[in-house]
């Protein structure tokens, strides 16, 4: 264009040069009037060909974006049918090359070739692929030596699949889950909780969680207890994952545990069913409170005590194995028949090996004392056994494809004059110990996958920000 210009300018001045009677000044201008017009001519050309990229560019863009949202609608519209993706492929190209074909037109003058459309899965991204060419019949050019252009473009488009994730919040309700969430809140229970107060002359903050004992009572209600503050997060995170891009793309299951583990609403994508298990339009004491250990089972099954949360201690080992029984599926999150199993552990870490139970059969009842259980005798206490966290027991799950993230609530400090007797070595005992449970705690976590927080507002932030977490990584990973 810029030479075009230039030679009309010069033919301008020719022109003017022209009106006089120098006659060669006429034969000029006629001989430069040739390339000129050509120059013209090309211009166009080109204006036509620029129309005509447009055109074919816009149809490409709107066939590639066609095709990975035909394909996405697709495999959102046909769960578990064979061969899913080979389908939603299909489906995306065929309708990739008629959008091309109906958005291109008639392109004046142009011969045009669609390349095969490509349209690719990876993960829970599906990427399309669209290249054409095109030949442009000069009407102009032709004068000049150039009677054709060439255009031609490749152009992509990608669409990201939602992820199905399970989420398995293994909750630990044993009787240090009953501390008060605060450090205040320790000091209000202990000015009013006369366990042990005619032996020892001072109030019972963590040793109290047995048969009989009056903190649970003093404090439910009066006290928010660090089953509450869970309770308040996990209630928080059934709201966040209640807006799923499709349904069920997120489910939850709370399975509460002691010795062992209870199912306390199954893995589920009903927010209905989680907030009335998990008593979210109550306030606390909540759920997770009112199934602290108090010597009874809970969340039996079929009037049977060696069935449901037991009594008396925290039992990882018991619990890891069970819950890996109890996933449905080992998937990757690429369809609702193949969810990705992310298990949040939430607990303070500490293992104890004691049971408040009764033999049968072989095994533990935890039919309390006395027995609520008939045919059952009365449960009894084998003795504190206090210790870490195996981590090899959390080996079976991520081998099976699952994620554990762990949330650990760790015991604030116990401050207590020390006046001797059971109260105040069980306290000793607990200070003493506590700072080392953090360790093996997050090597039974998935590498990345461990927090340590305890406020009641810090908990419902981290159990929140694990959930972000894994819908992160659900999406790097696949």
């Amino acid at each position: 264009m810029s030479r075009l210009l230039s030679a009309l300018r010069r033919l301008g001045r020719w022109a003017a040069r022209a009106r006089r009677p120098d006659g060669s000044v006429n034969i000029l201008f006629a001989l430069s009037l040739i390339p000129v017009l050509g120059l013209v001519g090309l211009a166009v050309d080109y204006g036509l060909a620029a129309a005509d990229k447009t055109t074919l560019d816009h149809a490409a863009d709107t066939a590639a974006l066609a095709a990975v949202v035909t394909a996405k609608s697709y495999i959102a519209a046909n769960q578990g049918q064979a061969n899913l993706t080979a389908n939603a492929i299909a489906a995306g190209l065929a309708q990739a090359a008629n959008v091309f074909a109906v958005n291109a037109g008639s392109v004046p003058f142009a011969q045009v070739t669609l390349q095969p459309p490509q349209l690719v899965r990876s993960g829970q991204t599906l990427t399309a692929t669209l290249s054409y060419g095109a030949t442009i019949q000069n009407s102009f050019g032709k004068l000049l030596g150039t009677p054709t252009t060439l255009l031609g473009n490749s152009v992509t488009a990608s669409a990201d699949l939602p992820s199905y994730l399970d989420f398995y919040l293994l909750v630990d309700v044993s009787g240090s889950m009953g501390l008060p969430a605060t450090p205040g809140g320790m000091t209000q229970l202990a000015s009013v909780n006369k366990d042990m107060w005619s032996d020892y002359q001072q109030g019972c903050q963590f040793a109290c969680h047995f048969p009989g004992f009056t903190g649970w009572g003093l404090a439910a209600g009066k006290i928010q207890l660090r089953s509450d503050a869970v309770n308040a997060a996990v209630c928080s995170l059934i709201q966040r994952a209640s807006t799923p891009a499709v349904p069920n793309q997120y489910r939850v299951g709370i399975y509460p545990f002691i010795n062992q583990m209870a199912t306390l609403v199954g893995i589920t994508g009903s927010v209905a069913s989680l907030n009335a298990a998990a008593q979210c339009a109550l306030s606390w004491p909540l759920a997770f409170t009112n199934l602290l250990d108090t010597g009874t089972t809970q969340l039996f099954a079929y009037g049977d005590p060696t069935t449901g949360t037991g009594s008396g201690g925290t039992h990882f080992e018991v619990v890891m194995p069970q819950l890996q029984a109890a996933i449905k599926a080992f998937g990757d999150g690429s369809s609702s028949t193949s969810p990705k199993p992310f298990v949040f552990l939430i607990t303070d870490g500490m293992q104890n090996g004691q049971h408040y139970g009764a033999p049968a059969n072989g095994t533990y009842a935890y039919p309390g004392n006395p027995s609520s259980f008939w045919g059952y005798a009365d449960a009894w206490w084998d003795g504190s056994q206090p210790s870490q966290i195996d981590p090899t027991v959390c080996a079976g799950l991520k081998s099976a494809g699952a994620t554990i993230s762990i949330l650990s609530i760790p015991y604030n400090p116990i401050t207590f004059v020390n006046n001797g007797g059971g109260v105040a070595w069980e306290n000793n005992r607990v200070n003493g110990f506590s700072p080392t449970l953090a360790t093996p705690l997050k090597a039974c976590a998935s590498p990345g996958f461990f927090a340590t927080t305890n406020t009641p507002a810090d908990i419902t932030a981290s159990l929140n920000a694990m959930f972000d977490q894994a819908l992160r990584v659900a999406r790097l990973t696949r």
